[in-house]
């Protein structure tokens, strides 16, 4: 990942762009090679790095997926450190049958180790009160790290609990991605419930409010304008409308404000998977490009990255600025 934006070109003139264009990579974070630690290099070895995200500051916030952390680069910095969680180690599971051999095993509990080791963390974000966001695949929960000794969780409302069951339709299941929203508020891609959720601003007067559903159907898959279908990623355009990877749909979605009904702005409106220009096949990160207001999409399947001009609709072409295609160019 390059430590700063360089200029690129359009084929309408000259501006300045988020993404790079060309054949060189300018910076790498990573040895290509799976591990943890550092090479003889003194290199960040990574595990499965899935979330990345811009710090004000120019760091990059990485979460390693595999190896159970969240990373710190600054720019330049091929050596990082862990900023959340501990490299290779795990948050231990509560097992609700684990003391039952014991003569007397007292009421089940978090592990010790809850608030500092992470299970899968797979997004992270800086959050504009102090301290960043890490949202935990795994646990199902978004916690804010940064801000005291111990992590504090935010999602689950009122923390973690040890009877957390997935067969509740109100649960989090398998998140993907946590953006936070232009007024604060925590807005959690919930994948596997097929659903986007806003969680009010965790220090504002109505914190302890219940999630509001922003997008899709819950527990209902699809690809109706209303339905998701397993959702990875979210951002948010410049007029506050929210715009969702909408993975196994093959499509980025647009929803207004206040609406519920989206609007298809990359890939196929149907749905269907493809690889022509103005295709998609499981699309897992998007973020805006804050010069010119386009659209940047991980065509996660097709091995690219894609650029659709700001104001793009369903199957209109894109442009390739990363990926086999672009170095063919």
């Amino acid at each position: 990942a390059p430590p700063a934006a360089p200029r690129a070109r359009s084929a309408q003139g000259r501006r300045a762009a988020m993404a790079p264009v060309g054949m060189e990579v300018t910076f790498q974070i990573g040895t290509g090679v799976k591990g943890k630690g550092l090479d003889e290099q003194g290199h960040r070895v990574l595990g499965q790095p899935r979330g990345l995200r811009l710090c004000a500051d120019g760091a990059l916030l990485v979460a390693d997926y595999f190896n159970n952390c969240v990373l710190k680069f600054k720019p330049g910095d091929r050596r990082g450190r862990v900023v959340a969680g501990e490299e290779g180690r795990a948050l231990p599971k509560v097992d609700p049958l684990k003391d039952l051999d014991k003569q007397n095993p007292g009421p089940l509990t978090l592990p010790a180790e809850e608030g500092v080791l992470l299970q899968q963390p797979c997004d992270v974000v800086e959050h504009p009160a102090g301290g960043f966001l890490v949202l935990d695949t795994d646990e199902g929960s978004v916690q804010r790290f940064g801000t005291g000794d111990r992590a504090v969780t935010l999602v689950p409302q009122g923390g973690k609990s040890v009877s957390r069951t997935l067969g509740s339709p109100d649960a989090v299941k398998n998140p993907r991605g946590v953006a936070v929203g232009p007024d604060g508020a925590i807005v959690v891609c919930d994948t596997w419930s097929h659903r986007v959720l806003r969680y009010p601003p965790p220090d504002g007067p109505v914190a302890s409010e219940r999630p509001a559903v922003l997008a899709g159907e819950p527990n209902s898959c699809g690809s109706a304008p209303t339905k998701l279908a397993f959702p990875s990623a979210v951002a948010f355009d410049a007029d506050g409308a929210l715009l969702v990877a909408d993975t196994n749909n093959h499509r980025i979605q647009r929803f207004a404000p206040g609406e519920t009904q989206g609007t298809t702005v990359a890939g196929s409106a149907e749905g269907r998977r493809g690889s022509g220009p103005g295709e998609l096949d499981m699309p897992t990160g998007i973020c805006v490009d804050p010069e010119d207001g386009s659209l940047l999409v991980a065509d996660r399947c097709n091995a690219r990255v894609l650029r659709f001009p700001r104001g793009s609709a369903a199957g209109a072409p894109a442009e390739v600025v990363a990926g086999a295609e672009a170095l063919e160019r």
